[in-house]
């Protein structure tokens, strides 16, 4: 269920999200005859929905799944919840409170095992790291300051003749000291930013990072581009759809806005807004629907109160939220 980085492989993700719409539309023959067809289509379509029901029932044994939905009726001040068992490893269409602990059950292991599993491993690469909600300044040994944004972690080599970073979760801000004779390097999955003094960041967020500049001259490599991109001060690159790399301008002021905990967004998709309140939120978001991509956001959002930016997004989208426990939200865009 989990891999070798620590998070679910795509077949595992859309078990999940399986059980997801099996509960949302439990009486909907149409969703069950869909599922019953992306179950059959391969060996391993059944042995990630197996994995999925094998995990979640491990969870459960620990403890029972409390399911709690956002505006449930409370008793006593206090909001309902349900215990529910777990569905027997060979059910299929479930009955609406198993469908719930199945839900449940899995959203608590994948809360268990992306949180922890990622940190494990990662300890063992990185020199600095930091946790949810956590934004840090580190000195490097030749004057570079770098701000790590929350949920990120970072390696670095400062040499005689070399200085290079290495992103390798997250994103961070880089104030880069200037020496003609070492160029700094930061890269950034299959991404190299080469520089000799500038301040940029580097967004690995998305998977492909994207780089933009507040101060100096970058040059950005991304693997199979064939070239440079160079940017200037207020331009951002990132990888288009396409795969070839996309300058476009911002506001050089508004780079790293996250180390003053502030979102700028300038039409952008809504998904790619949810995603950047990921590490400023004390839990775990599951993300859906078709909104996601075709959505598009502008405005400024307060990291340091997730909840209150997925609100006033909410207000401006239909967006639906449930809590399936203190610690898992699953949104659906439509």
């Amino acid at each position: 269920m989990i891999n070798e980085d620590g998070n679910m492989n795509s077949l595992d993700r859309e078990a999940l999200d399986w059980l997801i719409r099996l509960d949302d539309q439990p009486g909907d023959d149409a969703v069950h005859a869909a599922f019953d067809t992306w179950l059959e289509r391969s060996p391993l379509h059944r042995a990630s929905w197996e994995a999925a029901l094998d995990l979640a029932g491990a969870v459960e044994a620990a403890f029972p799944s409390a399911i709690v939905q956002d505006n449930a009726p409370s008793r006593d001040g206090l909001e309902a919840i349900n215990v529910v068992p777990l569905p027997r490893r060979n059910t299929r269409r479930l009955s609406p409170t198993r469908r719930w602990g199945l839900v449940g059950g899995l959203g608590l292991a994948a809360c268990l095992c992306l949180a922890f599993a990622p940190e494990m491993m990662l300890r063992l690469r990185a020199e600095e790291m930091t946790g949810t909600g956590e934004v840090r300044s580190v000195a490097l040994g030749d004057g570079t300051r770098v701000t790590l944004a929350p949920d990120s972690a970072l390696s670095f080599d400062i040499g005689n003749r070399a200085r290079s970073a290495r992103l390798l979760r997250g994103r961070a801000y880089f104030d880069v000291a200037h020496d003609k004779a070492r160029p700094f390097r930061v890269m950034a999955s299959d991404t190299v930013v080469t520089v000799l003094g500038t301040a940029f960041e580097v967004d690995g967020l998305s998977g492909d990072a994207t780089v933009a500049v507040r101060r100096g001259i970058v040059a950005v490599d991304y693997a199979g581009q064939g070239g440079h991109t160079v940017l200037h001060k207020g331009e951002r690159a990132s990888l288009a759809a396409n795969g070839h790399a996309e300058r476009s301008a911002v506001r050089a002021d508004r780079v790293a806005g996250w180390v003053e905990g502030r979102l700028f967004v300038k039409d952008r998709p809504i998904g790619e807004v949810i995603d950047a309140l990921h590490p400023w939120y004390k839990g775990y978001i599951i993300t859906r629907g078709a909104g996601l991509a075709s959505r598009r956001v502008t405005g400024i959002y307060d990291l340091r109160d997730p909840d209150a930016a997925l609100s006033a997004l909410g207000k401006a989208h239909p967006i639906r939220m449930r809590r399936i426990t203190p610690w898992l939200k699953i949104i659906t865009v439509d």
